[in-house]
């Protein structure tokens, strides 16, 4: 598909869940590459889905009126995580992240019963977005930049700096600490960080063995 093609599937993608989102009354945000290309506003690379972050109270509302525009969901999991992918033709797949409770100071997210993943507010502060006229609630590109710096061993987000190469040069970011992992209520300090630091050498291993970055792709 060429990069004017993907344009429009692109636009129609966001157009699409945008509306439902409005009309559920949905805390969400657009996360990866989809967010990046409409901060350049240009298709670099090809892009497969739409990473969402979705307030869990809005979640009923959202699935059900994708199903009736013909979305099929499947819910997929891997190493103790899951997450549900939406697909359509015609549309890009949508992949909901995570759907957890937006905070004031955080998003939080449960998992494995005991564990719970805590985004700080300041990383995921609403940042409004545009692509093909369609509006759209991202994260700010400082902590997309601080994702990209996480894995830079995944062919993806080197693709990514690239094109923000100059920009995260002038940009301040915090990589870490951003994300925490809490166990019956207890915080583990930088376990996250420390989990992202060890498969991003994983990930890049299995590139070099012609394998996919990510065990879940």
């Amino acid at each position: 598909m060429d990069s004017e093609s993907q344009k429009g599937q692109i636009g129609l993608s966001l157009k699409v869940i945008t509306e439902i989102f409005r009309d559920c009354n949905a805390d969400y945000r657009v996360l990866g590459s989809t967010l990046l290309v409409a901060h350049i506003n240009k298709v670099f690379r090809h892009i497969n889905d739409v990473d969402v972050l979705l307030d869990i109270k809005a979640k009923n509302c959202v699935f059900e009126k994708l199903k009736s525009r013909g979305f099929e969901f499947e819910n997929k999991s891997a190493t103790g995580f899951s997450w549900f992918e939406a697909k359509k033709n015609g549309c890009l797949g949508l992949t909901f992240l995570l759907i957890g409770k937006f905070n004031k100071d955080y998003f939080s997210w449960r998992f494995m019963k005991f564990f719970e993943l805590k985004i700080k507010a300041s990383y995921l502060r609403p940042v409004e977005y545009s692509f093909e006229n369609v509006k759209f609630i991202g994260i700010p590109i400082s902590s997309a930049m601080a994702g990209i710096r996480q894995s830079f061993l995944n062919p993806k987000r080197k693709l990514d700096k690239q094109v923000l190469e100059e920009e995260m040069k002038k940009t301040p970011v915090k990589t870490y600490n951003n994300i925490s992992v809490y166990i019956f209520g207890l915080k583990l300090p930088y376990l996250y960080d420390l989990f992202s630091f060890f498969y991003n050498i994983y990930g890049g291993i299995r590139v070099v063995f012609g394998k996919k970055y990510e065990i879940w792709d």
